[in-house]
């Protein structure tokens, strides 16, 4: 097995579960990271002086994470020396099939296989089973056992109809992004043009402030704006995603591909929304819509009568659940972009059709580039080496600084430089 590198955001995301007191199985499973290599963090991390293990998640900080990554190299195995699980498993392929239409679990086939000396990963023995089984997988309807308050919410996008787009001067296809809260049921419906992460994370903190706080755990579907990599043993979520996950306090847990029954709660309100909502009706803009879907969840959904709680929505939101949220300060998270360009040799680089300008040793080296509305962040090796203002397209920000001295910062504002 080949160790994938991991990115100081994933690094924080591994060591803020530790302190949330997940089990590494779990967050291995989630992020798609060896458990050895979660040992290295956490012990690299306890170097530096913060035990993850035993520590609020407000002291897993960017700086800690930064520091994790510079210290720790990733060692990549000899695959020489590692026996391909189908040279182990294909010779027992039918007696592993007869175990599965006995109805006999996986976790005791593999303790049957190993008590004659036929040795596999949990992980290897399920990929197997997908790869060569997967007929015999049942598809079982799962029900979300009753959670605490605030624990768990549940969101995924829905089709409705058609909307006059105010923007682009035409009709389009209008989505909900719906979010529902896994102890109450109450649900908020985000209307959106879009399917990417930007709308995800606006539809997101829409939801945080109608509910007045923040769910501890975020199931989604495995959304392309969401998850990178669908894998139902190794999911690989999106970086914009997580770090505001990150930011915002709570964790990401990507449902299995194709499996929508994990998830009834929030399936189940995307046929409820567009029956009792959106059929029947005529909006004349996407902002019409969206203030209509915002009072229906306060005045229709919220107050009726749930199929499976028996109670209203609404009133077990405001008696338990709300008090149990993480508190949201109603600020709207400043979505960032990502870019990986290269230094060219005029110093700068191109970040959304501006110029940046970097130290001679960059050039020709590829750089992280993180920008919001204000500043433009640029790490090299996880490390940041520069940050500038944010600049309007077409235009460019240039530190003379970066320059060799020889070079005078007249010669430079003459030169005819083009965005790339």
């Amino acid at each position: 097995m080949v160790y994938r590198k991991v990115s100081m955001i994933e690094i924080k995301e591994i060591l803020t579960r530790i302190a949330k007191v997940q089990t590494k199985r779990k967050i291995r499973r989630d992020l798609s990271v060896h458990v050895l290599t979660i040992n290295r963090y956490i012990e690299e991390a306890r170097c530096l002086g913060i035990d993850a293990q035993n520590c609020d998640s407000s002291q897993i900080t960017d700086n800690l994470c930064s520091a994790v990554a510079r210290n720790v190299t990733t060692v990549k195995k000899d695959r020489s020396d590692i026996c391909p699980r189908d040279a182990i498993l294909l010779p027992v392929k039918d007696r592993i099939e007869a175990y599965l239409k006995e109805g006999v679990t996986k976790a005791k086939i593999r303790r049957l296989l190993g008590r004659d000396g036929i040795m596999v990963s949990e992980s290897s023995f399920l990929r197997f089973v997908k790869s060569h089984l997967s007929h015999l997988d049942k598809k079982v309807t799962v029900r979300l056992p009753e959670t605490e308050p605030g624990k768990y919410a549940q969101a995924d996008f829905g089709r409705l109809v058609k909307l006059y787009d105010e923007t682009t001067k035409r009709v389009r296809i209008a989505w909900a992004f719906i979010v529902a809260l896994a102890y109450s049921r109450l649900m908020f419906v985000y209307i959106t043009f879009k399917l990417d992460t930007r709308a995800v994370i606006e539809g997101l903190e829409a939801a945080w402030d109608y509910f007045g706080g923040i769910a501890e755990i975020l199931i989604v579907d495995n959304l392309t704006p969401v998850v990178d990599k669908a894998d139902r043993y190794s999911p690989r979520i999106n970086k914009t995603f997580l770090k505001y996950s990150q930011a915002r306090g709570f964790i990401v847990d990507p449902t299995n591909p194709g499996h929508a029954r994990v998830k009834p709660i929030v399936e189940n309100n995307v046929s409820y929304v567009r029956g009792n909502f959106f059929k029947g009706e005529s909006f004349i803009s996407l902002s019409d819509c969206q203030e209509r879907a915002t009072d229906w969840c306060s005045h229709v959904a919220g107050v009726r009568i749930h199929w499976t709680t028996r109670v209203r929505p609404i009133d077990l939101f405001s008696e338990f659940e709300k008090g149990s949220l993480s508190p949201y300060d109603g600020a709207r998270y400043d979505i960032p972009y990502y870019a990986c360009p290269m230094v060219h040799p005029d110093h700068h680089i191109s970040f959304r059709k501006s110029l940046y300008s970097l130290p001679t040793k960059y050039i020709g080296k590829h750089v992280d580039v993180r920008g919001d509305s204000a500043l433009i962040k640029i790490y090299y090796k996880e490390e940041l080496i520069k940050v500038h203002p944010g600049m309007p397209q077409g235009k460019r920000s240039t530190d003379f600084n970066d320059f060799p001295s020889e070079i005078s910062p007249y010669t430079l504002r003459n030169a005819n430089y083009q965005i790339s």
